[in-house]
């Protein structure tokens, strides 16, 4: 089934009215056709399905089926603060924390940051990555956009770990690995803030910073990774350990609890 995303508002409606330029993308590449079910997110947390009514050259006019809260959003939230990397891996890493369930994006410059963009260039990268999430989030049909946060320093992040219940810094210099949760453990209720480096590392400095704030130091094993790897690991082995990778996946992405259906 293909998703698209609508306003929040269209998706309380009956009927759904789709303009503009995905108009061409749903008739002439996805080639849909009246009567075909599409589904729909409003890229809140809530999802639908609806019915092609009419397609024409300027709109396609959608009959909602169903609403439903999404069903693939983590319980818990799950930050993770990214050091500036040079652009198409940072990018690419967009993509993939969507994919796995971050909610927030908090890029920042660290002491071994290679970028180093002014306004003009943080603005254009801004733009960039709203598209890239958008588009994660339909691909991998999750029902909330990640919140993507401006670009800060080391110290901006360090100033809300009190926010958080589980904070960890992940630094090729520490000397403990994360500690195995036991199976009773439920998971998905915490609020996790998760600390990644630069292509360099961070300095002693900057580890010991993060120590003082409360954060837990971690290592990613005995090898050294690349920054864009380690930051990949460091967020699957979170969410397993701690979020909703353990979880089995929804048997349907429409399931009658919590279900509002639109027709007999």
């Amino acid at each position: 089934m293909r998703y698209f995303f609508i306003e929040p508002d269209d998706l309380k409606q009956p009927t759904v009215t789709i303009g503009g330029n995905e108009v061409r993308h749903m008739g002439k590449v996805l080639r849909l056709k009246p009567g075909m079910t599409v589904g729909l997110s409003d890229g809140c947390g809530m999802q639908g399905e609806a019915r092609i009514r009419t397609l024409t050259r300027d709109q396609v006019v959608l009959e909602v089926l169903r609403r439903f809260p999404s069903q693939r959003e983590p319980s818990g939230e799950l930050v993770v603060a990214q050091a500036l990397l040079k652009d198409q891996k940072m990018d690419l890493l967009l993509r993939q924390l969507t994919e796995l369930g971050m909610t927030r994006w908090l890029p920042f410059i660290s002491e071994r940051s290679v970028p180093q963009p002014d306004e003009r260039r943080q603005a254009s990268r801004a733009a960039r990555w709203a598209r890239i999430a958008r588009e994660a989030v339909k691909q991998c049909r999750r029902g909330r956009i990640p919140e993507l946060s401006p670009v800060g320093r080391l110290d901006d992040v360090l100033r809300e770990a009190s926010h958080f219940d589980t904070r960890i810094l992940f630094w090729e210099g520490a000397r403990q690995a994360l500690p195995i949760v036991a199976d009773s453990d439920p998971g998905g209720t915490r609020r996790i803030l998760v600390i990644v480096g630069p292509e360099g590392g961070f300095s002693d400095g900057e580890a010991a910073a993060a120590d003082q704030a409360g954060f837990r130091l971690a290592t990613l094993g005995p090898r050294i990774l690349r920054a864009e790897t380690a930051t990949i690991a460091a967020c699957a082995l979170v969410q397993h350990l701690y979020g909703d990778l353990r979880t089995a996946p929804p048997r349907s992405p429409v399931s009658s609890e919590g279900n509002e259906s639109l027709t007999p």
